[in-house]
């Protein structure tokens, strides 16, 4: 442990992991605190798509670290690579496995190997390395079941190698759980029922169509605060540089701007007079303000599923897609309501363009 610059331990406290940076390689070690048959080590989230280290002793005694790469639970996902590694050393003292050795950064693959699971294997300085760990009674070449492990990580830690420490990640999916739901409230329900009873039930007495799309714009307005406030607390900042962020972002701006725009409409024409050129600004920037932030809300939402996707390596396709379908109910329904009022002839009680706020 003295040769190596760096140090941390990892999730359980069950592993010690040592680094060393160079100038185009990296030499790792670790080392189990607790007695094991072999000691395992992962760069990935969880262990399935990861690539793994594996420390253990063939039937001569012999040290070995072989590299695997893993797509599944079972034995017969993991598989072996041929990694470059050098300075390969594997010890046990009293049943505490330690193995080490160097890589090189970015794999030392040609051409024809650019395929290989092995050369996206690449370990970038600058980005935390996100490590879990394994431990089990015995390895072998032949890998079944019995050679599962008996003790592993309960999370990655990412080691931040530059900086020489670590940190555990929250898992935030209930949170994200939380404000997806809610979102799905605002964006998926409130804001397009709001704009739908404005636009037809303005027919009703007592304004109903107005009162009720108020209502739901003041609720829909509320819980994306609420919901906003929730999310940056709980991820601990704001962070715009996904596009789930910046569209989500965009969607909240334009939502408020609406009752602000409603504030500074011109007074209606009397009857027979033409509309003001205020009147035909407002009319069109109210319109397209109001379907912009309809059409936003939707892609926020879509592509928040795909960033929960991609951030927890989870299969949403199915979530997606009933997304897409609720929208698609939302857009017949729509198409039915217009078709039934050209039937009718509703549009002659005067009613205006459908637009968000009016």
């Amino acid at each position: 442990s003295d040769m190596y610059n760096n140090s941390v331990l990892l999730d359980d406290q069950q592993v010690s992991f040592f680094w060393t940076l160079s100038d185009n390689s990296i030499s790792f070690a670790a080392r189990g605190e607790k007695k094991s048959g072999y000691l395992a080590i992962g760069f990935g989230n969880e262990m399935v798509h990861s690539f793994a280290y594996v420390g253990w002793f063939d039937d001569d005694g012999k040290g070995r670290v072989d590299t695997y790469w893993i797509d599944g639970k079972g034995a017969a996902d993991v598989h072996p690579t041929k990694e470059n590694l050098t300075y390969v050393r594997c010890k046990s003292e009293n049943g505490i496995i330690t193995m080490e050795f160097t890589r090189p950064f970015k794999p030392l693959c040609t051409k024809d190997q650019d395929g290989k699971p092995e050369c996206k294997n690449i370990v970038d300085p600058s980005t935390p390395l996100k490590v879990i760990w394994a431990m089990g009674a015995k390895w072998s070449n032949d890998l079944t079941e019995k050679n599962m492990h008996f003790a592993h990580s309960s999370r990655h830690v990412k080691v931040m190698l530059t900086h020489g420490s670590a940190e555990t990640e929250q898992d935030l999916r209930p949170v994200l759980t939380v404000h997806g739901f809610m979102m799905f409230l605002a964006w998926g329900i409130l804001l397009p029922g709001g704009v739908m009873a404005a636009r037809y039930l303005k027919h009703l007495k007592v304004m109903v169509g107005l009162k009720s799309m108020s209502i739901c714009n003041i609720q829909d307005w509320l819980l994306c605060y609420l919901d906003f406030s929730f999310a940056v607390a709980e991820l601990k900042g704001l962070y715009v540089t996904s596009l789930h962020v910046k569209l989500g972002m965009t969607a909240i701006t334009l939502a408020c701007f609406q009752p602000i725009n409603a504030l500074l409409r011109p007074k209606k024409p009397a009857s027979g007079e033409l509309l003001l050129r205020e009147g035909v600004i407002w009319e069109y920037s109210h319109v397209i303000a109001g379907r912009s932030v309809i059409i936003i809300g939707m892609a926020a939402l879509l592509t928040g599923m795909k960033h929960l996707g991609e951030r927890y390596g989870e299969d949403v396709r199915r979530l997606t897609w009933a997304l897409i379908c609720w929208f698609l109910i939302g857009g017949v329904t729509v198409l039915y309501l217009e078709f039934r009022d050209k039937q009718t002839g509703d549009r002659s009680s005067g009613r205006g363009n459908w637009v968000l706020g009016n």
